[in-house]
């Protein structure tokens, strides 16, 4: 999920989350440390923060077999920066979502 506003990312992250809740999905969120409190998921995940993207693309892989490991049918990520690593971390992240992302502007 990606947009110019931190609080419209979080927003709809949120409301995805419940929704898929509600049809009974066990729910995963790849986050960074600024806002992995905002959400409510059966698997919560961290990147690390923002400022660290090499933290982001250490734990991704790891983030990603917990998900495996605990169930989840329906995950969501943060996007984050696509400049330096964060642009390695993005490509990761596209390719596991198969190419899905919500813009959110």
């Amino acid at each position: 999920v990606q947009g110019q506003r931190a609080d419209a990312v979080s927003a709809r992250i949120a409301a995805e989350l419940e929704a898929a809740a509600r049809r009974g999905e066990v729910t995963g969120v790849l986050s960074f440390d600024e806002h992995i409190g905002h959400y409510r998921a059966d698997v919560a995940v961290s990147l690390g923060s923002l400022a660290a993207p090499e933290e982001a693309a250490r734990r991704l892989y790891a983030g990603l077999r917990r998900f495996d490991d605990e169930g989840a049918t329906f995950i969501l990520a943060e996007a984050c920066p696509e400049q330096g690593l964060g642009a390695a971390v993005m490509n990761r992240l596209l390719k596991a979502a198969g190419h899905h992302i919500i813009d959110v502007n």
